[in-house]
């Protein structure tokens, strides 16, 4: 898979921790959650690169209890989170987020799924990361649909 250096998300411990708590909360189940925050546009030795930049972490009640699938379907619920990001804090949705029992790399629904929102014409959805935690040792991993393709971001943790 092909990795996509320019985008990374930053990760800051207190966000990282709320999100294995959430899947440790959903476990042995899928869990599933929101990321919101900013995207900085980084010049670096002269390459442009986009910062994804985490600052507050919903976790979601997975509509769908499995340990193959994740649902996030209550829209009133959504519909609030995303007000009260927008309107409260002027944030945006920055990464879809959800947990495998093992490993941290998309399944087949995962990337059906990415493509259908990225090409669904919500300015929202597009170019949106997906991170994906593994459940048994809360390794994180993130993915974009660019392009037409699907490419591995960086994820960096941070202080």
């Amino acid at each position: 898979m092909k990795i996509q250096n320019d985008f990374k998300i930053l990760i800051k411990t207190q966000i990282y921790n709320k999100m294995v708590n959430c899947v440790n909360k959903a476990s042995p189940n899928e869990a599933c959650g929101l990321v919101f925050g900013e995207i900085k546009e980084v010049e670096e030795n002269g390459d442009f690169q986009y910062h994804y930049l985490p600052k507050k972490f919903n976790c979601i009640e997975s509509s769908r209890k499995s340990t193959v699938a994740f649902l996030m379907n209550n829209i009133e619920e959504l519909n609030a989170l995303f007000y009260e990001a927008f309107s409260k804090y002027n944030l945006r949705l920055i990464s879809i987020f959800h947990s495998h029992p093992g490993g941290n790399y998309p399944s087949g629904v995962d990337v059906d799924n990415m493509k259908y929102l990225d090409n669904c014409g919500n300015k929202a959805f597009k170019n949106q990361i997906w991170t994906i935690m593994d459940a048994t040792n809360n390794e994180i991993n993130g993915f974009i649909y660019f392009n037409n393709e699907l490419v591995q971001i960086d994820v960096r943790l941070e202080n």
